[in-house]
Protein backbone atom coordinates (compact mmCIF):
# COMPACT_ATOMS: atom_id res chain seq x y z
CA UNK A 1 0.00 0.00 0.00
CA UNK A 2 1.51 3.29 -0.76
CA UNK A 3 0.73 6.78 1.49
CA UNK A 4 0.59 9.93 0.00
CA UNK A 5 1.79 12.52 2.71
CA UNK A 6 1.31 15.76 1.22
CA UNK A 7 -2.38 14.73 0.07
CA UNK A 8 -2.49 17.07 -3.71
CA UNK A 9 -6.12 17.54 -4.59
CA UNK A 10 -6.62 15.30 -7.70
CA UNK A 11 -8.85 14.18 -10.96
CA UNK A 12 -9.53 10.77 -11.20
CA UNK A 13 -11.60 10.40 -14.28
CA UNK A 14 -13.40 6.82 -15.31
CA UNK A 15 -14.43 4.93 -17.49
CA UNK A 16 -17.99 5.21 -16.07
CA UNK A 17 -20.06 8.50 -16.07
CA UNK A 18 -18.53 9.16 -12.71
CA UNK A 19 -15.41 11.67 -12.26
CA UNK A 20 -14.06 12.15 -8.35
CA UNK A 21 -11.85 15.53 -7.61
CA UNK A 22 -10.80 14.98 -4.05
CA UNK A 23 -7.42 14.86 -1.88
CA UNK A 24 -5.51 11.49 -3.03
CA UNK A 25 -4.30 9.46 0.57
CA UNK A 26 -3.23 6.18 -0.29
CA UNK A 27 -3.50 3.60 -2.87
CA UNK A 28 -3.39 -0.54 -2.89
CA UNK A 29 -3.89 -3.07 -5.57
CA UNK A 30 -7.22 -2.66 -6.06
CA UNK A 31 -8.56 0.93 -5.29
CA UNK A 32 -7.81 4.24 -4.84
CA UNK A 33 -8.45 6.32 -1.79
CA UNK A 34 -9.67 9.64 -1.82
CA UNK A 35 -10.68 12.28 1.11
CA UNK A 36 -12.78 15.46 1.09
CA UNK A 37 -14.09 14.61 -2.09
CA UNK A 38 -16.80 15.59 -4.81
CA UNK A 39 -18.15 12.07 -6.61
CA UNK A 40 -19.60 13.14 -9.65
CA UNK A 41 -22.14 11.35 -12.08
CA UNK A 42 -21.81 13.60 -15.32
CA UNK A 43 -25.13 11.85 -16.89
CA UNK A 44 -27.01 13.58 -14.16
CA UNK A 45 -26.14 16.93 -16.01
CA UNK A 46 -25.87 18.86 -19.08
CA UNK A 47 -22.39 19.93 -18.53
CA UNK A 48 -19.34 18.00 -20.03
CA UNK A 49 -16.51 16.66 -17.97
CA UNK A 50 -14.03 19.31 -19.36
CA UNK A 51 -16.99 22.54 -18.70
CA UNK A 52 -17.01 20.44 -15.11
CA UNK A 53 -13.49 20.36 -13.99
CA UNK A 54 -13.62 24.24 -15.51
CA UNK A 55 -16.27 24.77 -12.85
CA UNK A 56 -14.33 23.40 -10.23
CA UNK A 57 -10.90 24.80 -11.00
CA UNK A 58 -12.71 28.08 -10.82
CA UNK A 59 -14.80 27.82 -8.23
CA UNK A 60 -12.80 25.29 -5.72
CA UNK A 61 -14.08 21.86 -4.79
CA UNK A 62 -17.18 20.96 -2.65
CA UNK A 63 -16.80 18.02 -0.68
CA UNK A 64 -20.11 15.40 -0.93
CA UNK A 65 -18.08 12.45 0.63
CA UNK A 66 -15.41 12.57 3.59
CA UNK A 67 -13.99 9.71 2.15
CA UNK A 68 -14.44 7.51 -1.30
CA UNK A 69 -12.36 4.18 -3.06
CA UNK A 70 -12.05 3.77 -6.36
CA UNK A 71 -11.79 0.51 -8.39
CA UNK A 72 -8.62 0.70 -10.30
CA UNK A 73 -10.13 -0.95 -13.12
CA UNK A 74 -12.83 2.07 -13.76
CA UNK A 75 -9.84 4.49 -13.97
CA UNK A 76 -8.64 6.22 -17.05
CA UNK A 77 -6.41 8.82 -16.04
CA UNK A 78 -5.34 10.75 -12.37
CA UNK A 79 -4.56 14.56 -13.17
CA UNK A 80 -3.54 17.11 -10.02
CA UNK A 81 -6.26 19.63 -10.04
CA UNK A 82 -3.74 22.57 -10.35
CA UNK A 83 -2.68 20.71 -13.60
CA UNK A 84 -5.98 21.26 -15.30
CA UNK A 85 -5.81 24.00 -18.19
CA UNK A 86 -8.29 26.30 -18.02
CA UNK A 87 -10.23 27.69 -21.72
Amino acid sequence: MKIYKDKKEVVVDTSTSWIYIGKIIKEDESYIYLEEADAFDISETSLSKQEYLMMIKKDGVIPNRKKVKILKSKVVAITLLEDIIEQ
